[in-house]
């Protein structure tokens, strides 16, 4: 199936060559790979554009990851849809493993797989934190289904805005599938919007977590 790369990224100067070395670096190769700029202050943009990998480069006013993802999703045309986020590592089986993954699971279903946690500052990459990560950077549906969820809505503080949207296909009749392989790398970088621990921030993400369990309940109340 051919599929397309969304990445929104803020502030990713540090990380976005290995990231897209990353897709590069896959046994099944994108159609497409749209970066979304979200609002940067360095030099994300500039580093984007010269890297062989990105099909396309767009920079838009800072409204958060949900928005960048949403409308990097609008940029592209391909059945199927991969998010990854600019901080993240594909491993090199990752889509492979996943669009068969996809294909066998059928067109109400969406792909994740589980993930090994790295610091930034440290080259092992092999005695992380393993984990189920329905995340971003290793989800991969079918377009349709995204569209029918509708987008990711950034909430207030930033953090949370998957919560909302997995929550959101729940609802809608979508199952959440992982792969049990470690087939991408998180990256801990302190002070991200991941490990922020603004209030602001954890406020935003609470409030759409209570969302999503009150949307669940209410969804198996009928």
């Amino acid at each position: 199936m051919s599929y397309a790369v969304v990445i929104p990224a803020y502030n990713a100067e540090r990380t976005i060559v290995e990231t897209l070395d990353s897709i590069l670096a896959q046994t099944c190769q994108p159609s497409e790979i749209v970066v979304v700029d979200d609002g940067s202050t360095d030099s994300t943009v500039e580093i984007a554009k010269a890297h062989r990998a990105a099909t396309r480069v767009i920079s838009q006013t800072n409204t958060g990851c949900g928005g960048a993802t949403t409308y990097a999703i609008s940029l592209t045309s391909a059945p199927v849809i991969a998010a990854l986020d600019a901080d993240d590592i594909w491993l090199p089986q990752k889509m492979e493993q996943q669009l068969e993954h996809l294909a066998a699971l059928g067109p109400s279903a969406i792909s994740f797989t589980k993930s090994r946690q790295f610091h930034h500052d440290d080259n092992d990459r092999k005695k992380g934190v393993e984990r189920d990560a329905i995340i971003r950077s290793t989800m991969v549906l079918h377009r349709p289904t995204f569209e029918k969820v509708g987008p990711i809505i950034d909430p207030p503080g930033g953090a949370g805005d998957m919560v909302d949207w997995l929550a959101r296909a729940r609802v809608a009749g979508f199952t959440l599938n992982i792969l049990p392989e470690v087939l991408m790398l998180r990256r801990i970088i302190p002070g991200s919007m991941t490990y922020s621990a603004e209030d602001e921030s954890h406020r935003g993400y609470l409030s759409v977590a209570r969302a999503a369990i009150m949307r669940r309940r209410q969804a198996e109340q009928k």
